[in-house]
C-alpha cells in the first residue's frame, strides 16, 4: 500500500472527475480502511467565515473574516479545520511526524474566531475520502485505465499547504512533481 498520509496529492491535467479538477488534497489519513484529505487549493466564494459563524451562531471578533475552502466533495455540510500543531485538540485527527492536524470541532471554530487558534490555519468546508483499495488504485491505475489519470504526490510542504497563492497552487504542484519525477528517474539511470 502506498501511504500518502501526510502528503500532497495533485490531480493530474486530464483529471477525469470535474469534482477534482486542477486540485491538491492534502492526505490527513491514509489506512487499511480507506483515506481522507482536504482539497487546499479551492476558496468558496460563499459561504464565507462570517456566514460560517452566524449560521452556527459563533461569536465572531469584530472585522474579522477568515477564508473558507472547498475541502472536497464529501460531507458538504460539515466545517473542518486544516491547521498547524502549535494549537492541538483532543479531537485533532494527526499522526505524532506529521506537521499539521485536521480537526472538525466547533471549539477550534470558536477560537479562530475570537481571533486566537493556530498560528496557520484552513477553513475547510467538506472533505475528500476514499474507501479501502480506492486511492491505491487511483494512484496506480491498471488497464484499460492509462497511467496519464493517475495522482501526483508530493512530500509535505508548509508553505504550499499554506500558500498565500491557492489559484496558483495547482501548477506550482504540478511542476514541482514533474521536476522530482525527471529527476528520480534520470538519478536512476545515471546512477547505475
Amino acid at each position: 500500500m502506498t501511504d500518502t498520509q501526510g502528503k500532497l496529492l495533485i490531480a493530474p491535467p486530464n483529471m477525469p472527475d470535474w469534482r477534482f479538477a486542477k486540485s491538491v488534497v492534502y492526505m490527513w489519513r491514509h489506512d487499511v480502511s480507506g483515506a481522507a484529505g482536504v482539497i487546499i487549493n479551492k476558496i468558496c466564494k460563499h459561504p464565507d467565515f462570517k456566514h460560517v459563524c452566524s449560521e452556527g451562531g459563533i461569536p465572531l471578533m469584530p472585522g474579522y473574516n477568515n477564508a473558507v475552502y472547498y475541502g472536497g466533495p464529501v460531507l458538504t455540510n460539515i466545517i473542518g479545520v486544516l491547521h498547524t500543531k502549535d494549537v492541538q485538540l483532543g479531537s485533532s485527527q494527526s499522526r505524532k511526524q506529521d506537521q499539521v492536524a485536521y480537526t472538525l470541532d466547533r471549539k477550534m471554530l470558536e477560537m479562530i474566531a475570537q481571533g486566537d487558534g493556530p498560528k496557520r490555519k484552513l477553513v475547510m468546508l467538506g472533505m475528500a475520502n476514499w474507501e479501502a483499495g480506492q486511492l491505491e488504485a487511483e494512484l496506480d491505475p491498471q488497464p484499460p485505465r492509462p497511467k496519464t489519470l493517475s495522482w501526483l504526490t508530493l512530500p509535505y510542504d508548509e508553505n504550499l499547504i499554506f500558500s498565500s497563492k491557492p489559484d496558483d497552487l495547482w501548477e506550482t504542484c504540478v511542476n514541482k512533481a514533474v521536476t522530482n519525477k525527471t529527476s528520480e528517474i534520470t538519478n536512476k539511470i545515471f546512477k547505475s
